[in-house]
């Protein structure tokens, strides 16, 4: 069970695996009756190894054209909007990803959907960072104009570089997006139809959507649960 430093999503605390989807995804393990060995890793490395080993959870994840035929995906888990950041004092308003380039560096996180669009947008200037708090610094201390993330992280991620919520406003919204478990290509399918039944089974009984208002009290938890398998 592989998931990345995104708080509060997935973060460590003194080394323990804390967050709402790591909670989401012990109650799951223990409702199953399996043991949830979680393990938080750079995004990128994560990937790598669900990508190429059987038997791997990877969460939360995006679903796109490509992961679709790498993943079997159970969810949605959490929904997000991925936005464009600039820092409140910097009133620019671009009207188009094209104009945002001209005007300044995008800082994003390596292997994050939001790199992804940028750069099927043709967006030129980004600032890959390997942890996604590196680039709430770089635009704290101005190495760049403009920043990608996601709203259920900006609040969280902003506070661990000492900035708050109205220090930065949304420049541009890239997309909404739901975000899953991911099952890698060889794990047993009835494990994953398993998982599908559990999470349904705690949406029914309320437990996902108080979880869920625990870690975002101000977002609304997803409405429907689903299994989506991989097809190549």
């Amino acid at each position: 069970m592989l998931t990345e430093e995104w708080a509060p999503m997935s973060y460590q605390e003194q080394g323990v695996p804390m967050g709402y989807g790591v909670r989401l995804v012990q109650r799951l393990a223990a409702n199953l009756g399996e043991e949830a060995n979680i393990e938080v890793l750079p995004w990128a490395r994560a990937y790598a190894i669900a990508e190429a080993q059987a038997n791997v959870l990877l969460f939360a994840t995006s679903l796109n054209e490509q992961r679709s035929s790498e993943f079997d995906f159970v969810g949605p888990i959490a929904t997000t909007s991925i936005s464009i950041y600039a820092k409140s004092e910097d009133r620019v308003t671009p009207a188009t990803l094209a104009e945002l380039d001209a005007l300044g560096s995008v800082g994003v996180y390596r292997g994050s959907l939001g790199e992804s669009i940028l750069s099927h947008q043709g967006v030129e200037h980004m600032t890959v960072a390997s942890f996604p708090q590196q680039s709430a610094r770089q635009l704290q201390h101005d190495r760049i104009r403009f920043w990608c993330q996601a709203d259920l992280a900006v609040e969280r991620l902003l506070a661990e570089v000492n900035m708050g919520l109205d220090e930065v406003y949304p420049v541009l919204e890239l997309a909404q997006i739901d975000l899953y478990l991911a099952f890698s290509k060889g794990t047993d399918p009835k494990l994953v139809s398993r998982w599908h039944e559990a999470l349904i089974k705690l949406q029914a009984s309320g437990e996902m959507a108080r979880l869920y208002g625990d870690w975002f009290p101000k977002l609304t938890p997803p409405s429907r649960i689903e299994l989506i398998s991989r097809h190549d």
